[in-house]
């Protein structure tokens, strides 16, 4: 399996259990014969390629059918079983990081990918490798994700239905396919998140390689450590971010239909690739009002992971809002972040409350961002988080006034910025209105909880949600 000079050094320094990865890999995943040999046949030819983000007519073939084929090796070696039971730390680079033939990196990146695959192997709560991932998905641990269409796996069978492919007897065999299920999150949160993570219109390929890599591995690995750094430094600053309302039933406490408002962490994928995207997959599971989000980020990149948190989190504010909001829609427009924000959008040439400075900044926001109101949000979002936070004015009153009202800042910065005068009656009003609520909740509480017992810890959580 000679290629032709890629000028590569020949990697005598690499672990020895990592020359001829390609062929081990192939081996270890079960591959029938003539597909092996035509993704051998054709990584070398990609291998060869003198430019690979910018491949030949021969390149983009030698991708189109390496592509599935990683996919379908990636897949049978998670019907394997745990990760745990087959400890070669070959397997452990492929399925974490899309590492597949040493010609493909420097020996400098094979030799930190060895050592990074030992640093992974605990994660944090919610942060999950995207083999990890994938195993609860085929254990039938996890529902499937969404797929490009907005479709989930039940979603998939409906349709199925609809068109005559399936009955509703099928319902429960389909359900208990396990097989289904991980090709379903392996060809849609897997396949179109990492070519979406990568971000680049062209040179897209699963599998890891020098040319996409834009500095040392080490300092762009995004570790669970760092996604949770990024979230606690969100949480810092728009502290209801993860919060939602939801009804609270507790029979044996008495208590009864309570709108508590309750934080709900979302699942935090890695995705082995050096890209420059995060993904907000999907703000729901299903449609369950406490189902947790699903976020998408590559295990390698070059971008700013706080700025990629925030992008994330601004279109998850955004979805949810749509979602809750079509969950309980009726005949009348309710009050929520979309609705507020698109009136502003869509009306601020008749707007009084703009000058008309500032609706000449709003229509080139809109030019800029294609009139996509969404786009506009996140925008918006990422100047409320890194300036007006710090009391740095760059948003104008309309759009300032719906950030604070949606996306409170926590304690401490509203402390700080109390003195500032296009801040305080805005925080006055808010503490305002948050102390008569806490009020309330308290004297309410005190009724219907049980004499000589603590408050119910969900209502405890959600009265300390109203004084902080």
């Amino acid at each position: 399996m000679q290629s032709k000079d890629t000028g590569r050094d020949d990697h005598i320094n690499i672990p020895e259990d990592l020359q001829a990865s390609c062929r081990k890999i192939l081996y270890y995943g079960e591959l029938d014969r003539s597909d092996a040999e035509l993704f051998l046949a054709n990584l070398e030819i990609f291998i060869n390629q003198p430019d690979k983000n910018s491949l030949d007519k021969e390149g983009r073939r030698a991708v189109a059918v390496i592509t599935p084929l990683f996919y379908q090796i990636y897949q049978n070696i998670i019907k394997k079983g745990p990760l745990q039971n087959h400890p070669s730390k070959l397997i452990k680079m492929f399925l974490m990081f899309g590492y597949m033939d040493e010609r493909l990196l420097k020996e400098e990146q094979i030799n930190d990918l060895y050592q990074l695959s030992d640093e992974l192997s605990s994660l944090q709560p919610n942060v999950y490798l995207i083999k990890d991932w994938l195993e609860q998905i085929y254990k039938i641990e996890k529902e499937p994700s969404i797929n490009e269409f907005g479709q989930d796996y039940h979603d998939v069978f409906r349709q199925l239905v609809k068109d005559g492919e399936m009955t509703n007897q099928d319902k429960s065999n389909y359900e208990k396919d396990a097989d289904a299920r991980l090709k379903h999150e392996t060809l849609n949160l897997f396949r179109l998140g990492q070519k979406i993570c990568y971000a680049r219109v062209s040179g897209y390929i699963p599998i890891l390689h020098s040319d996409m890599i834009d500095r040392d591995l080490p300092g762009s690995l995004i570790s669970p450590a760092k996604l949770e750094a990024a979230v606690d430094k969100v949480l810092q600053v728009d502290f209801s971010a993860f919060h939602r309302e939801l009804v609270y039933n507790n029979p044996e406490a008495r208590i009864s239909k309570e709108l508590v408002m309750v934080p709900v962490k979302p699942e935090l994928i890695l995705i082995p690739t050096f890209g420059e995207n995060a993904v907000m997959w999907q703000e729901l599971t299903g449609r369950l009002r406490n189902s947790p989000a699903r976020f998408i980020f590559p295990i390698f990149s070059g971008g700013n992971i706080d700025n990629l948190m925030i992008s994330v989190i601004a279109r998850f504010r955004w979805d949810l809002s749509k979602s809750m909001a079509g969950l309980v829609r009726d005949n009348v427009r309710e009050s929520s972040l979309v609705n507020d924000y698109t009136d502003y959008i869509q009306f601020y040439k008749k707007n009084r409350d703009l000058s008309d400075e500032a609706k000449a900044k709003v229509k080139m926001q809109i030019d800029r961002k294609r009139n996509n109101i969404a786009r506009i949000f996140e925008e918006d979002y990422y100047t409320w988080m890194n300036y007006e936070s710090q009391g740095l004015l760059r948003l104008n009153k309309v759009a300032r006034t719906i950030m604070f009202k949606y996306c409170p800042f926590a304690a401490p910065i509203r402390t700080n910025l109390l003195k500032h005068p296009l801040y305080s009656s805005s925080i006055a009003a808010f503490e305002a209105a948050r102390e008569r609520h806490s009020r309330i909740l308290r004297a309410h509480y005190a009724k219907i909880s049980k004499s000589n017992q603590p408050l119910d810890g969900v209502l405890q959580e959600n009265l300390i949600f109203y004084e902080g």
